[in-house]
Order: C-alpha cells, then structure tokens, then sequence
C-alpha cells in the first residue's frame, strides 16, 4: 500500500490531514509549540513511492509523528515485547469533566519496551531517558510514560486525532522498514526468541 510522502515532523495528525503547511498552524498543541521542532523536508511531498524507499529522515519523520503506533505494533508482532506510550501532561485530547476526572491526555509517541527496560522505536534500541528526550523536548521530565494495551491504543487511534488509523497494509509496509533497516532489524533479531513463531497480532 502506498501513500503521500510526509511533509510534517512535530505536528498533530489532524493538521496532516487538513493539509496544514505552516509552524505556526492552530492544530499545534502549546506543547508542540514549546518544544519548536522543525524536521527534514521531504522534496517530493506528493510522491507515491511505499514508505521503505524514502529517505532515512523522511522514514523517521513519518514513524516519529502520527504513525509510531504503526511501527510499535509491527515490532510487537516480531518480538513479543509490549507496547508503552509517552504522554503530555500540558494537553488534552478529551479535557477533564469539571471534577478533574476522565480525560485524555495528548500521545506524544508510541513504542515498545524491552525486559532490561530499553525501548524500540524506529530509531532503534535505546534508552528510555534517550526516546524521552527526544520525543518530548526540554519538558520530557515532566511527561509520564507507561504500558499501553492493544485495546487501548484502538481507543486513542479514535479519540486522539493524532495517531492515524491503520489497517494490515499499514503493519505489513513497517514490517518491511524494518527488515530493511540494519539497526532495528538486530534489535528484533535480540529480542525476538521469546515471541511466537506466528507473532502477537496488533
């Protein structure tokens, strides 16, 4: 399955659907705003090519905004390692009732976490204070993280806006970026005795 190359990093799904192009767009959270990323630029945004033939950094952008979720369920398939989240306590997908009570928080990324407490993303095997950083910016002390189910992360898919929805064609092209790349290819190849020949399904 083939899609539009990226042309965000940093920015909420739903301003990528909505076209959106600029930093400044109403569909940035504050939190986005602190953090002030700017990211690579894929030179043909409208190109059809499958996700593992673009480049290194356009990969990256793509499974490090809106679509992490598709890459941690393709990695939780080979591995059987669980998904987790990190969240942004400054901004709320579903605002709190009057009471402080329910509520969801913004989703800032989604990936997998190891026995020894590393965790997986597309940027490989890393440590979670590293994915942190990375993902959060200057505030990432003060943003939780935590085991994320499958049920789960099908609800926030829907009450999020921000991570897209996806089916087998989408699990299956991260499979793909993943066997094509040597880093997190090994980081499977570490991790992946435990899991079930035929792999959890996300």
């Amino acid at each position: 399955m083939t899609r539009p190359r990226p042309f965000f990093l940093r920015r909420g799904y739903a301003a990528y659907t909505a076209g959106a192009a600029g930093p400044d767009d109403d569909a940035m959270t504050n939190f986005e705003q602190i953090v002030g990323r700017s990211g690579p630029q894929p030179a043909h945004a409208t190109g059809h090519d499958p996700v593992w033939a673009w480049s290194r950094e356009e990969i990256e952008a793509h499974y490090t905004q809106g679509h992490c979720h598709v890459l941690a369920v393709a990695l939780r398939r080979l591995t059987g390692l669980p998904l987790a989240a990190l969240w942004n306590p400054f901004e709320w997908h579903v605002e709190p009732d009057e009471n402080g009570q329910g509520g969801v928080p913004e989703i800032v990324h989604v990936y997998v976490t190891t026995a020894d407490g590393d965790v997986i993303d597309i940027r490989g095997e890393r440590t979670l204070e590293d994915l942190r950083r990375s993902e959060a910016g200057p505030d990432w002390e003060a943003c939780p993280y935590g085991p994320l189910t499958d049920e789960r992360l099908q609800e926030l898919v829907y009450e999020t806006g921000n991570l897209c929805p996806y089916d087998e064609a989408y699990v299956e092209e991260a499979l793909e970026v993943i066997r094509r790349s040597p880093g997190l290819s090994d980081a499977v190849a570490r991790h992946a005795a435990g899991a079930c020949p035929s792999g959890p399904r996300g």
